[in-house]
C-alpha cells in the first residue's frame, strides 16, 4: 500500500464516525487539506500509475461489496469475478448490467448493512420524464473525502475567474465580517469575490456542507456564499446579481440557457460574472454562445448523484477529464460491448468511491465518446466529448432519422435566440412540437412562420411539427428544466426511458 492510499484509508475510517469534539474536527480539516494537496496533482500523473490507483480501488471496493452489499455477495464468483485476480477495470464489464430501473425496483439490494440506518446521507436522483426519482446513498467518509476530490476542479475555477487559489480557500473560512477584515489585513483578497449559488435548497452541495461543519471546521455558509431559489422570476435574479456582483455563479445548466436567454431578448444589461458554472444538465449551444458574447465564461461539471463528480472541464473547455480512478467509465453499445475510443454509445459507470452504496456496470443513460487523442491541458485523465444528453431525448423523425435533441437545438439556434424558453417534445415518431416562450410576445407569429420554415428544411416535410406558444414552462420538482420530452410508446421500444 502506498502512502497515499494509507493516508486516504486512515481518513475514510476516521471521516465515518461520529461527529467529534474540537480537536477531532480541527484534525478531519488538516487530513481534508493534506487529501486535497494531493488530488490537484493526480490529473497530470502518467495514466499507467492513475492505472495502478484505480485497479487498487477496484479490487478494495469489490472486496467490500462481496462482504456486505446483498447484490454482490457471494456473487461475484458466480459471474467470473475474483477481486484478488482483476487485471483491469474492462473486467468489470462481465457484472451484469444494471439501470435505473433496478435500482429504482430494489434499492437497498445495492445499500451496505452497515450503512443502511448510520453513517450515511440519503439523496434523490432528479428523475426523468418518466418521473422516476431513486434514493442514493452516500456514507460520510465518502462525502468528506469529496470535498478533497473537489481540488481538481477548484484550482481551473479559480483560474478561469480570475482569483488566486490560496485566497480561495482562505475565504472557504471567512464567516462573519469581523473575520473579512482579519483576512484583508493578512493580504488576503475578499472583496469582489461573491458566491452565488442558484440552486433548490435541498441541492447536495448544500448538504453537505452541513456534514463538513459538523466533523470538520470548515463553516456550513461562508459570508461571500449567497443563495438563490431557481423558482424566481428572471428579472428577480438579474436585480440580485446586479446588487451583489457575484464573480462566480453556480446553478443547472437549462437554468443558465433561459437566464441568458431572457437576458438577450428583454435587452437587459447587468454586470454578469466572470464565470458560470453550470452542471445538472445540459446549456444549449445558443446558450453559450449568447453568454460568451456578453462577457462571461461558462464552464461544465459532468457529475451524477449516482457517482459524485464523473468529470470536469479544464482550462480549454473542450471536453470532461474523466476522474478514472474515482469512477470507471465504459462507452458501451445496446449490447454493453464497448465501442472504440471516438464513437458514440451509452455512458456505463463504475463508482469507486461510495461505501454505502455500490452501482457498478451502471447505465447511466448519457450518451457520449471518449477522445482517441489526450488533452493538450497536459493532465492524463481520459476526455469525454461530445456528451449528447439522455438516450431519452432521441427523437425519430418521420423519414426514420434518430436526432439528439441537442442536434435539433443546433439546427433551430437561430430561431431560439428570439425565445426565453423552448421545449421540443416528441408526441409521436414523426410527430414533434415547439413549445415556446416568445422573448417578445408581439412577434410570435412570425416566429412560429420562422420554426416551421426552418422544420420542413431540417427535419423534412413528412415530420409534423407544430409550435405552440405558451407563457411559462415549468421545471422539474429539483428545479431543472427539461427542454425535451420524449413520449414512450406503448410496450417496450428503443424510446423507452429507463432512468
Amino acid at each position: 500500500m502506498s502512502s497515499s492510499d494509507w493516508i486516504e484509508t486512515q481518513l475514510r475510517g476516521t471521516l465515518t464516525g461520529h461527529a467529534p469534539g474540537k480537536l477531532g474536527r480541527l484534525a478531519r480539516t488538516a487530513a481534508v487539506a493534506a487529501i486535497a494537496r494531493h488530488e490537484r496533482a493526480v490529473p497530470f500523473w502518467p495514466i499507467a500509475r492513475i492505472e495502478a490507483l484505480q485497479l487498487r480501488r477496484i479490487r478494495t471496493l469489490l472486496r467490500h461489496a462481496q462482504s456486505s452489499v446483498p447484490f454482490y455477495r457471494d456473487s461475484l464468483q458466480h459471474w467470473g469475478l475474483d477481486p484478488d485476480r482483476i487485471v483491469s477495470a474492462a473486467d468489470l464489464a462481465r457484472l451484469p448490467m444494471i439501470d435505473g430501473a433496478a435500482l429504482a425496483e430494489d434499492p437497498m439490494r445495492f445499500v451496505a448493512e452497515r450503512f443502511r440506518r448510520t453513517g450515511r446521507e440519503v439523496f434523490k436522483t432528479s428523475g426523468s420524464s418518466a418521473g422516476l426519482r431513486k434514493p442514493i446513498f452516500w456514507d460520510h467518509g465518502s462525502l468528506l473525502l469529496r470535498a478533497a476530490r473537489g481540488e481538481r476542479d477548484r484550482v481551473v475555477i479559480a483560474a478561469l475567474a480570475g482569483e488566486r487559489w490560496a485566497d480561495v480557500i482562505a475565504r472557504e473560512f471567512l464567516t462573519n465580517e469581523r473575520r473579512h477584515t482579519l483576512a484583508r489585513w493578512l493580504g488576503i483578497r475578499t472583496l469582489g469575490h461573491q458566491r452565488l449559488l442558484i440552486l433548490p435548497a435541498d441541492f447536495s452541495s448544500r448538504t453537505q456542507r452541513t456534514i463538513y461543519s459538523e466533523r470538520t471546521v470548515i463553516p456550513r455558509k461562508p459570508v461571500h456564499y449567497h443563495h438563490l431559489p431557481p423558482a424566481v422570476p428572471f428579472h428577480v435574479a438579474a436585480a440580485h446579481i446586479a446588487a451583489i456582483r457575484p464573480r462566480v455563479v453556480f446553478s443547472f445548466g437549462s437554468y443558465a440557457d433561459q437566464f441568458f436567454h431572457y437576458l438577450h431578448g428583454a435587452g437587459v444589461k447587468i454586470p454578469l460574472p466572470r464565470l458560470w458554472v453550470y452542471l445538472g444538465d445540459r446549456l444549449s449551444a445558443s446558450g453559450r454562445d449568447l453568454a460568451e458574447s456578453m462577457g462571461c465564461a461558462v464552464y461544465a461539471v459532468y457529475g451524477a448523484m449516482e457517482a459524485g463528480t464523473i468529470g470536469f472541464q479544464c482550462e480549454r473547455r473542450d471536453g470532461f477529464h474523466l476522474n478514472s480512478d474515482l469512477c470507471v467509465v465504459r462507452i458501451a453499445d445496446a449490447d454493453g460491448n464497448e465501442v472504440p475510443p471516438g464513437e458514440s454509445g451509452d455512458v456505463v459507470i463504475s463508482p469507486l468511491d461510495n461505501r454505502a452504496m455500490v452501482l457498478l456496470n451502471y447505465r447511466l443513460g448519457d450518451r457520449a465518446a471518449i477522445s482517441p487523442e489526450p488533452c493538450g491541458c497536459g493532465r492524463s485523465l481520459p476526455l469525454l466529448v461530445r456528451l449528447e444528453g439522455r438516450r431519452s431525448e432521441i427523437i425519430r423523425l418521420a423519414d426514420g432519422r434518430d436526432l439528439s435533441s441537442l442536434a435539433i437545438e443546433a439546427s433551430f439556434s437561430a430561431e431560439l435566440r428570439r425565445t426565453i424558453q423552448a421545449q421540443i417534445e416528441q408526441e409521436a415518431p414523426g410527430r414533434l412540437r415547439w413549445r415556446l416562450v416568445a422573448s417578445v410576445p408581439a412577434d410570435s407569429e412570425a416566429l412560429r412562420e420562422a420554426f416551421i420554415r426552418r422544420g420542413r428544411h431540417v427535419l423534412g416535410a413528412a415530420t409534423t411539427l407544430e409550435v405552440e406558444f405558451v407563457e411559462h414552462i415549468a421545471r422539474t420538482p429539483a428545479g431543472k428544466f427539461m427542454r425535451s420530452v420524449v413520449r414512450p410508446p406503448v410496450g417496450p421500444g428503443p424510446f423507452s426511458d429507463a432512468r
